[in-house]
């Protein structure tokens, strides 16, 4: 009877004995079967993954140019609207007419001659915009009626975006209220004070000095709130200015319901 098996011999280079196995016919056919679907199975997973991950490769490239572009044009639009903001708030703080106004000329001799406080006048007062997004609630002020003012307005914005000082000052508070959450107060000199509300995380010290820009905060939903949104004021000699009158560019954002 024809034998149904093979035998290997392996002979070593020095004078080691030889060694010698056998396998049967079925066990080597399901070995070779096996070595073959193996490397079917290699090929193709290597087929299909090196052009994925080249792909991915790409696609994060193209991300990531695309992230820094943006990041150029939202800095180019914030300096922007910084400078219309500034020449809407000098007029204002100058005097709203200028032309008239016969001591406006020593007013701004006395800023030209010396950049430092003329830097330092315009970064205290609020001409960034701290956060951008959907104006969701207007300010609402009724004298009659204290429990249903709104001091300032609110942002709806995704949670964990940065908010920005809004004009450079002191942190006098940064701590969490009932109705407010993670409340910052900044004061920026000239009886301006900025409210920040609603924070998921302060990033500021209390006390601490901050400069026009920094971000001081993540947006959140604590305190009194139905969803992440940045509750925003602005205070000038103890009374209340709706944020709109500096920043008008939100009103193109703005779907509150009038009250």
């Amino acid at each position: 009877m024809k034998s149904e098996r093979f035998t290997f011999i392996l002979v070593p280079d020095n004078d080691g004995a030889n060694r010698k196995f056998s396998i049967s016919r079925s066990n080597l056919f399901r070995l070779l079967s096996f070595f073959i679907i193996m490397v079917i199975v290699i090929f193709g997973f290597l087929i299909v993954t090196i052009p994925s991950y080249f792909d991915y490769s790409n696609m994060k490239n193209n991300y990531d140019n695309a992230m820094s572009e943006r990041t150029k044009v939202i800095e180019l639009y914030r300096d922007l609207e910084r400078m219309k903001q500034i020449e809407v708030v000098v007029q204002k703080a100058l005097g709203s007419n200028l032309i008239e106004d016969s001591s406006i000329d020593e007013r701004l001799g006395e800023f030209q001659n010396d950049e430092e406080i003329r830097s330092g006048y315009l970064n205290n007062i609020p001409s960034l915009l701290p956060i951008s997004g959907m104006v969701t609630q207007e300010m609402i002020i009724n004298k009659e009626e204290d429990v249903n003012n709104h001091f300032g307005i609110d942002i709806a914005v995704p949670k964990g975006e940065p908010i920005f000082a809004s004009a450079s000052g002191n942190v006098v508070f940064a701590d969490w209220t009932p109705k407010y959450g993670n409340l910052i107060v900044i004061h920026h000199g000239n009886n301006y004070f900025t409210y920040y509300g609603h924070n998921e995380l302060i990033l500021v010290d209390q006390y601490k000095s901050v400069d026009i820009g920094d971000v001081i905060a993540t947006s959140g939903n604590s305190g009194l709130s139905s969803g992440p949104h940045l509750h925003f004021e602005i205070w000038k000699d103890g009374e209340a200015i709706d944020p709109l009158l500096y920043f008008p560019t939100l009103n193109k954002s703005n779907i509150s319901v009038k009250n």
